[in-house]
Parts: C-alpha cells; structure tokens; sequence
C-alpha cells in the first residue's frame, strides 16, 4: 500500500474512534458558601441566647439592693429570663411549622430587642419579670428552636454532628458575657448596660436572612417538548399539608423518660447558678473573685464539649450512660458548693457543674433527633424545652425562698444536689428495664416456640 493511501486511509477516521483523556474529577465542596454563612449566623444567635441570662446572675445583687428586692423575686427575674426561653419553647414549635424557622428568629430577635430596652426603664421588680422575664425570655426560644430547625431543614441528619460544634457558643458567652457585662455595669451602671445589650441583639435580624434551605431548580424544559406542567398527574400522591404539632411524640416512651429525666437534673442546675453570685459574696469572696469562677465554670463546659463531641463521634458510650454520668457529677459538684467555705472547693464545684451542665446540653440536640426523627424534630424539642422552661421558672425563686428562711443558701444547695443524684439515678434504670423487657419476651417466645 502506498504512502497516499495510508494517509487517506487515517485520515478518513472518526475522531471519535480515539481513546479521549480522563478528565480529573473535581473535588465535591463540603459545605457551599451559604452554609458556612448559616454556621455562623446559628453561632452568634445561640451566643445572644445565653448571653444575657448568663449575665443575670451578676446582675441579681443589683436587683436586690438598688430595687430594694427579696431574694426569691430577684431571682424570679433571672428564672423567668432562662426558664421562658424553655417555657415558650412550644410555642416556638408551633410558630416555626406555621411560618418557617427564618421568620421565627426574626421575630425572637424583635422580642428580646424590645424586652431588654424597655427593661431600662423598669421602676420595679414587677415590671422586670414581665419585660426582662417574660418578653425577653420569648424572645430567646423563639431564637433557639428556630435555629435548631433552620440548622435541620439545612443539614439533615448532618446535624447530629454540628450541634456540638455550634452549642459551643453556649459556654463562650457564659464566659465572656459576665466579664463584660460587670466593665459595661462599673462605666455605665446595669440599666445603661441592658440598654447596650438591646443593640446588640438586632444583629440577629440580618443572619436570619440566610437561615432558610435553598429551593430546588428545576431543569428548563426544551423547546421542541411541550409544557405538561399544567396537566394534574393523578399518579403521585398529593402532598400532605404540614402539621402544626406532631402529637405523635407523646407515643415514644424513651422520649418522655428522657424529657421528665431532663427537666429535674436542669431544674436543679439552674436554681444553684441562679443563686450562685449571691453565694459567693455572702461567703466573702467578693464580686470580681465571683464573676471569675463564673468564667471558669463557662470554660470547663467549653472543654466538655469537646470531650463530649469526641465521645459521640466514636459512640463508646450511650447517650444514656452519658446523661447518667452528667447527672451524678453534678450532684457531686453542688454537693461540695452546700459545704464549700474555703474559695478553692467553690472553685472545684462550679468545676464540676459547668462539665456537668456543658456535656447534657451539648447531646440534647442530638438525642431528640435520634428519639423523634427528623419530621417531628420541632415539635419534640419545643415541646422538651417548655418542661425544662417550667423547671427553671420554679427553680430559681424557690432557691431563693428557701435562702430567704434559712438565711443561707446551704439547704437550697443540697436540696438540689440530692434532686440531680436521684434523678441520675433513674436514668441508670432505664436501661436496666429495658434490658428486663426483652429478656421476658424472648423467654415468652422460647417457650411458646419450643
């Protein structure tokens, strides 16, 4: 064959005939853009939620003295602030299935703004349990459950993991917020300070723009096809319409152990940090030396944290055991505060409780998530929010009454502490029962299957 017929023989191939290049497979972003804005967006508004209530406790000496208050109603001022933001958790549920979790964090954000800046101009006690208590602690869980779910709708099952990462803000702001609050308070005094921290909670108003998942696009439909969108396909089934509130939660029985279990062990926290300023300075340890074992407390959480995302990766123990264990450290921990008169153990207590506290609040999220599933996941954390809400409203001014009798806070303190190791000590039988269960019915089944 000649040279001409060669090339003419090469040259009349398809191109497509030769082997083509692997192209490199580009690298799939783990999160876009609009996600890292949202982690962050979630970040600060779980940091303004606790932020003030944190701070309350600084402020409750104040409430006492300058308002001429008893203990038990200035610490139902610093109860209502923490416990609405639960009691009211239900009500978040239902107002996030109605109009969306976006416009439920804009609405809390409209609710604490207002709450803390007409709380500048309260002349009692009274009206700060309605303007600082009540609206401001509305405000704050209409924030919190309308980021969980916003964080849901966005991540799905994804979620387990960054509620661990994104409750970290939690104990952030319990440690930074003290600090600050007690500068502004030395510069400004505390009304002027609530006046500032109104200001700063209008910033949640511009995250809540991007707190809503992205709407699917759908292909465009070719020229030559014809549009038979209009057309009613009776094949699919109608999409149901959502419902306002899933009953259906009542029906998990782990769930309503775990939610009563929940309540009394942040019952029984938050009626001994509600007090604890108050302890401190009573014991002689003066306010700044008080306020610093507050940041402590904030920081051993923090560090809790982090074991507890360590722990919940690896699934080494059960969130069962895990509640087990926060529940009996921290009535050890409160134990050693009812008899602590030396600093050192008082530091060693908050120690304790701040763990204690940081690991059950950081797996809550992910254990209701693992109970209800993902459709029921707002009405079940509304509705464990509100118990735990209705225990902390009691908790606080109970505490104090009980100081206010005694004239000490050493039987509030222990009062609590046995309420957190009995209750702890439920939880351990929980698994137990179980366990029994099953043994009898497959013990039934052996001898009716012989």
């Amino acid at each position: 064959m000649s040279e001409t017929a060669l090339n003419t023989k090469f040259l009349s191939k398809d191109v497509s005939d030769t082997p083509e290049e692997p192209t490199p497979a580009k690298k799939k972003r783990r999160y876009t853009v609009k996600q890292y804005m949202v982690l962050v967006g979630a970040w600060v508004n779980l940091y303004m939620c606790i932020a003030l209530p944190s701070s309350l406790t600084v402020i409750y000496v104040e409430f006492i003295y300058h308002l001429d208050s008893s203990r038990a109603n200035a610490g139902l001022v610093v109860s209502l602030c923490g416990g609405m933001r639960g009691c009211a958790g239900i009500l978040a549920g239902l107002i996030v299935n109605r109009i969306g979790a976006k416009w439920t964090i804009f609405l809390g954000s409209v609710f604490t703004s207002s709450g803390i800046f007409s709380s500048c101009f309260a002349p009692n006690v009274i009206v700060l349990c309605i303007t600082l208590g009540a609206i401001t602690g509305t405000g704050y869980s209409f924030i919190n459950v309308g980021t969980f779910v916003a964080l849901g709708d966005i991540f799905g099952k994804k979620i387990s993991n960054l509620s661990i990462v994104i409750t970290m803000a939690r104990p952030l702001a319990a440690m930074t917020m003290p600090i600050i609050i007690k500068f502004l308070m030395d510069i400004y005094g505390w009304r002027s300070s609530l006046l500032l921290l109104s200001a700063f909670n209008l910033h949640i108003c511009a995250f809540c723009i991007v707190m809503s998942p992205d709407k699917k696009k759908l292909p465009p439909i070719p020229q030559d096809v014809e549009d038979t969108s209009s057309e009613v396909d009776s094949t699919k089934p109608e999409k149901k319409p959502k419902k306002f509130f899933h009953l259906s939660v009542f029906n998990e029985k782990m769930y309503l152990v775990f939610m009563v279990l929940l309540t009394f062990l942040n019952s029984s926290y938050s009626g001994a940090t509600t007090v604890m300023v108050d302890v401190g300075v009573g014991r002689g340890f003066g306010l700044n030396r008080t306020v610093f074992v507050l940041t402590l407390r904030a920081l051993s959480a923090l560090c809790s944290r982090s074991i507890s995302a360590i722990i919940h990766r690896t699934k080494c123990i059960s969130n069962i055991s895990m509640l087990c264990f926060t529940g009996l450290s921290q009535g050890c921990g409160l134990l050693i505060l009812s008899y602590s008169i030396n600093y050192s153990y008082f530091v060693l207590g908050n120690v304790i409780i701040g763990m204690s506290g940081g690991t059950r609040n950081c797996m809550t999220p992910a254990i209701i998530m693992g109970l209800v599933g993902i459709e029921r996941y707002a009405s079940g954390l509304g509705l464990t929010t509100t118990m735990t809400g209705f225990g902390e409203v009691i908790s606080g001014p109970l505490a104090g009454k009980i100081a206010d009798i005694s004239n000490n806070y050493q039987l509030s303190l222990f009062l609590s502490s046995m309420i957190s190791l009995i209750s702890a000590s439920l939880v351990m039988l929980v698994p137990a029962v179980m366990f029994w269960r099953s043994h009898c019915q497959k013990k039934e089944e052996t001898t009716e299957n012989p």
